[in-house]
């Protein structure tokens, strides 16, 4: 169960990492209802996150607005005195609203901005402050704890399309890493030539041409008679001569 659990985190941080440069080592951003809910359940905090992340370098951080409230609280409900104690161990992370602190929910959204520029983690049980995430702030991974267990929550639509909108406004520059990156994992693509349609070829004009010979007509004597032909008379000294003779 723990296996299935550690690759689904990895999915989604894989989706984190390749669509809104969320990368390790992280920073997880924790406020004081994520501790009371490790308290509870009986989290080890600073061992079980960075496991469950996979992630040994993890920062694990809140703000002095976090245990300002917290500590307030505990004033008024006794069972708060232990999350106190484990909030105020972490370090803290400069808000802007030293000497005049806000809600803790306030505090977060104010890190946030619109586009998470810190690239923070949220461990938080705080279901406004979640939704607000989720409608505000999309590519922020939200984090919290079912029972004892770490969860990663899915990314939601908001975040799908935001990461969509990233790479369909890729550069020119990035499209030509793109590709020779993709030219060095696969190889180069093989492209077909184009078959050149055959077109009907026109005749040899060699072969078509008419001969040169011309028939030469006869020739016709005067009164449109042809030519006569000439009698040959053997000579008196040929032997054909003598041997009628002799006859």
């Amino acid at each position: 169960m723990k296996i299935r659990r550690h690759k689904k985190a990895q999915r989604i941080l894989g989706f984190y990492r390749n669509n809104f440069n969320i990368r390790p080592p992280y920073t997880v951003l924790l406020d004081g209802t994520f501790c009371y809910a490790a308290l509870e359940g009986k989290v080890k905090i600073a061992e079980d996150i960075p496991k469950y992340l996979e992630s040994p370098e993890t920062k694990l951080l809140t703000t002095q607005c976090i245990i300002l409230e917290v500590e307030k609280l505990k004033l008024l409900k006794k069972n708060l005195h232990g999350s106190y104690m484990i909030v105020k161990q972490f370090p803290v992370q400069v808000c802007g609203h030293e000497g005049r602190p806000v809600p803790a929910s306030s505090c977060i959204k104010s890190l946030l901005k619109k586009e998470n520029p810190m690239k923070f983690i949220i461990a938080s049980q705080d279901n406004e402050l979640k939704n607000h995430i989720h409608e505000s702030v999309p590519g922020t991974p939200v984090l919290y704890l079912h029972g004892s267990a770490p969860t990663l929550e899915k990314p939601t639509e908001k975040s799908q399309e935001e990461a969509m909108n990233t790479h369909s406004t890729i550069t020119t520059y990035e499209q030509k890493t793109l590709h020779s990156l993709k030219r060095k994992l696969i190889g180069e693509e093989q492209v077909e030539p184009e078959r050149k349609k055959k077109k009907k070829k026109n005749p040899n004009p060699l072969s078509c041409k008419k001969s040169k010979k011309v028939k030469k007509p006869q020739q016709q004597t005067e009164g449109g008679k042809g030519k006569r032909k000439r009698k040959k008379h053997k000579k008196p000294g040929s032997v054909h001569h003598h041997v009628q003779q002799e006859a």
